[in-house]
């Protein structure tokens, strides 16, 4: 009689949903006969119906609730955080958290916009709902000289804080009711974009340029590396290479290696060019590369970008994954650059899904 072979469940399970051109990323992780789960970021206002359709389909516990160990809201963009006061305001998702990750002012300063409505939320003391309970509720932020802080309860995954740094939230507080002020959903471009050019064949040219972000919100992200059960996911958010980059040659010192491998990566502000680097490709080996918009209002990804991210990875196995299929993201599944530089493309089963990435 022959023997099956149980088969593995995966270690985390990433689900980066249709946030249009923002992020909305739902994490689980099997932690024995349990699921550790985490939301990263809610996508802009008007996706916000989507994610609370998923969310709905979370299991309630014998309590009637619902339950997320982790809200992370990792900057005070709109297209991460336009959906965070409708989901905390949703009484009808029955949903609570273990801990909320969300950076600002103590006390709030007053605002107008998104990252204050969240920080009036937050100091309310409003039951059920903490405030960066895993830093004693202080700010989340890494050591200056980089490095990471390393968080997580026994038997839970294991996160390593990599950005924002005192001095980039520092001067998000400088700036706080200004940047407020200016944070609102973007207008869609008259017309639509126009059609992208068809990549070239040899990607050498396309790879070299590059534009720098100097936002300081963006400076601000949130990001950590995620490992449970052997498994690992980088989570970038909008972080700039000015503090990430410290913090993973930190990492990789403390680890005593040259180069830090991952399972995936989420690649920082949607694939922009700024933020991902050769630099930070040297330092990070990724076979999964997790590309989250539908490039509806500033065209991500880059096409620099990932032009860097197939060279890096040519003849060593890599797949692209992209959470909308459009016309931009397909230019990337062309059988000629497939072949030529050795990578595979993922895209939704369906219009509306999202993209599930298991590791």
């Amino acid at each position: 009689m022959s023997q099956t072979t149980p088969r593995r469940l995966p270690a985390i399970t990433l689900e980066a949903l249709p946030a249009s051109y923002g992020d909305a990323l739902l994490v689980t992780c099997r932690t024995g006969r349990k699921a550790w789960r985490m939301l990263i970021d809610t996508g802009p206002d008007e996706v916000y119906p989507q994610l609370r359709q998923r969310l709905l389909a979370l299991p309630m516990g014998r309590d009637g609730r619902r339950w997320l160990d982790l809200l992370v809201i990792s900057h005070i963009d709109h297209d991460h955080i336009g959906g965070a006061r409708q989901l905390l305001a949703d009484e009808a998702l029955k949903l609570d958290f273990g801990d909320v990750w969300f950076n600002a002012p103590r006390p709030a300063a007053r605002g107008v916009a998104e990252g204050q409505d969240m920080a009036d939320v937050l100091g309310s003391g409003r039951p059920g709902l903490p405030w960066n309970r895993s830093m004693g509720g202080q700010h989340l932020v890494t050591p200056a000289t980089g490095g990471g802080v390393q968080l997580g309860a026994s038997g839970a995954p294991t996160l390593t804080l990599l950005s924002p740094d005192p001095a980039r939230l520092k001067a998000l507080w400088k700036v706080w009711d200004r940047t407020l002020a200016q944070l609102q959903a973007p207008a869609v471009p008259k017309g639509g974009r126009l059609q992208p050019k068809a990549l070239p064949a040899d990607l050498a040219s396309v790879a070299g340029r590059s534009m720098p972000d100097r936002a300081v919100a963006n400076a601000s992200s949130i990001a950590f590396l995620l490992e449970h059960g052997g498994a690992s996911v980088l989570l970038c958010a909008d972080a700039v290479p000015g503090v990430l980059l410290p913090a993973l040659k930190g990492l990789a010192a403390r680890r005593g290696v040259q180069r830090l491998a991952v399972d995936a990566i989420k690649l920082a502000h949607h694939g922009s060019s700024g933020k991902v680097t050769g630099e930070l490709l040297d330092l990070v080996d990724a076979r999964q590369v997790i590309v989250s918009t539908d490039g509806k209002i500033f065209g991500h990804p880059d096409d620099e970008a990932l032009a860097r991210v197939v060279r890096a990875r040519q003849g060593r196995g890599l797949t692209l994954c992209f959470n909308h299929d459009n016309a931009r993201n397909r230019r990337w599944d062309e059988a000629g650059l497939k072949g030529r530089y050795g990578y595979e493309v993922r895209f939704p089963a369906a219009e509306g899904q999202g993209l599930l990435v298991t590791l």
